[in-house]
């Protein structure tokens, strides 16, 4: 009997803490939550990936190719430019943002440093289009009832449907990779302005400079090389391989900086 009162004691003290205490603070937290200002809008950006791509040297060339392209440095780039539009929910401090961007842009090839030969290849358009889901920290400062700045800093992966880096022609199939292969996760640091118009509705303006982890396809570039570019021209002008062999087999060993620039205009409406 005296076993099962202090149980029952030990449960009354438990419960009790729990609602004064622990439970206490839960509702502290959720009624600090459910002051915060919340808003929804929409917005549209210009947006960019500038650099990006891989680098490395020629490692072994074919017998017409020995003596002018064997160390030559090598690179792979794909760099685009376009727009997003978006829906965001604001919590104050936090926005969560969902929306499609489309992009166009230049995929190239250049080879140089080495004793003379060189080229520069433009290798078509790369045009990535996808959806992009982003979230964002920041700290709002009002200078006037009508302005409020805030810092920003946070995270966004931009998934690619269609497009992306594209290789059109024979030779260089090995660079060409299905579109999921260009989608990077982003961290973005910048500021941004809301203009109040009225109690209910305002205007943001924001610029964020980002930089990115490497795409699928320049992890493939650097991790199952060297590879083979170039091949073997046949016909009367070249009766033998040691005359038309053009084979070069490229090692990449570094992933060149994909970064950019947003800039984001938008109206957003409180919903409290």
């Amino acid at each position: 009997m005296k076993k099962t009162t202090k149980l029952f004691g030990i449960a009354v003290f438990v419960a009790a803490f729990a609602t004064t205490g622990a439970g206490g603070a839960y509702g502290a937290y959720a009624s600090a939550f459910a002051r915060l200002p919340l808003s929804f809008g929409i917005s549209t950006s210009l947006i960019s990936d500038f650099g990006g791509g891989v680098s490395g040297r020629v490692t072994e060339a074919g017998t017409s190719l020995v003596e002018n392209w064997l160390g030559n440095e090598v690179y792979w780039q794909g760099s685009y430019a376009g727009f997003s539009s978006s829906i965001f929910l604001d919590a104050h401090f936090v926005q969560l943002s969902f929306g499609y961007f489309s992009s166009t842009g230049s995929s190239r090839a250049r080879m140089g440093g080495g004793p003379a030969t060189y080229f520069d290849h433009f290798l078509g358009t790369p045009s990535p289009t996808g959806i992009e889901i982003g979230l964002l920290g920041k700290f709002p400062v009002e200078l006037s009832p009508r302005i409020t700045v805030f810092p920003l800093a946070g995270i966004a992966y931009r998934i690619v449907v269609t497009g992306g880096v594209s290789v059109p022609f024979s030779g260089y199939n090995y660079l060409s990779f299905d579109p999921l292969d260009s989608s990077a996760l982003w961290f973005r640091l910048g500021g941004g302005m809301d203009f109040s118009i009225n109690q209910n509705v305002f205007l943001r303006g924001s610029l964020s400079y980002g930089v990115r982890l490497r795409a699928r396809w320049e992890n493939d570039a650097i991790n199952n090389g060297p590879h083979l570019a170039g091949g073997v021209l046949t016909g009367p002008n070249h009766p033998g391989v040691s005359e038309g062999d053009t084979r070069r087999w490229v090692t990449y060993d570094n992933a060149r900086l994909g970064h950019g620039v947003d800039v984001t205009i938008g109206i957003g409406f409180r919903l409290r």
